[in-house]
């Protein structure tokens, strides 16, 4: 389940919303809609916008999405999206309409079909390509790396057309929907990582640890990356003037010294040394 971007954060063009082709989603988080986006440089891309009002859930996509990125996850490409609200159609029924412009997370769509695992296809030969394909403890690892708290399956895309499988839906990430601000300022604070308390009663001692090993590795592979590039365009500051990216980026650096254990701790086991 690797891109092509490993160890490298990549910038975020900027883009705008030019057509709006369906709601698909109306979650506890806001409003998602398949769209048509412009980049600043004349590229039109295909893929999805969602539409929030808590700022830091922007942000959270953003950082989310450069630092899997960079990792070799498969995580669509970001955009911050500009959305002329006027254009949200009556039958959308959006109570997001006619506010004027509205900054937004976009991604670009991660293939021309896709499914959330929530509703794979009927067919089984997805199984058979996530028991291949798609990495576990990968996603695992990288969600308490980021204390993203929301991996629902809902948040897993299969794309049968390649046999891959992405990642989207970090709004969530950074410590998660238990506090009316960010934990920033502790980096071993424990959020619930929902593919390994869903699954740690079924596994035995050699699944766990070898959840484990991929934390490790993933900690190592996140060590060689220059986090201090996060937001190196300055977006952050721009959705949300209270939001200071050296706090993210500090809490992310902290994080890598407390994931392992932290994983650890979920799974009852001893922790293992970091090779």
């Amino acid at each position: 389940m690797k891109s092509e971007n490993q160890n490298k954060i990549e910038p975020v063009a900027v883009a705008d919303v030019v057509t709006l082709l369906g709601r698909v989603d109306q979650g506890r988080d806001g409003e998602t809609y398949r769209t048509e986006l412009l980049t600043r440089a004349g590229r039109t891309v295909s893929g999805y916008v969602k539409l929030t009002e808590d700022r830091r859930q922007i942000i959270a996509e953003l950082t989310a999405a450069q630092v899997g990125r960079a990792l070799g996850l498969r995580i669509p490409v970001p955009y911050v999206a500009i959305l002329d609200t006027a254009d949200l159609r009556p039958e959308f029924q959006s109570r997001y309409a006619n506010r004027g412009a509205l900054v937004c997370f976009a991604s670009r769509q991660a293939g021309k079909r896709h499914h959330g695992l929530e509703r794979p296809p009927a067919d089984s030969g997805w199984r058979n390509d996530a028991n291949r394909h798609f990495d576990l403890n990968g996603t695992i690892s990288f969600d308490e790396l980021i204390a993203n708290d929301d991996r629902n399956l809902g948040n897993i895309i299969y794309a049968p057309d390649r046999h891959e499988f992405w990642l989207i839906d970090h709004g969530r990430a950074l410590t998660g929907s238990y506090w009316a601000h960010w934990g920033l300022g502790d980096p071993e604070i424990a959020v619930r990582n929902l593919l390994a308390d869903q699954n740690v009663t079924e596994w035995d001692e050699g699944q766990r640890r070898a959840v484990v090993r991929a934390a490790e590795a993933l900690v190592l592979q996140c060590s060689k990356i220059a986090i201090t590039h996060l937001d190196i365009d300055g977006h952050f500051a721009k959705i949300d003037a209270s939001t200071d990216r050296q706090e993210i980026i500090a809490f992310l650096q902290g994080r890598l010294n407390h994931t392992v254990r932290l994983l650890c701790n979920r799974l009852g086991l001893d922790q293992l040394p970091l090779r």
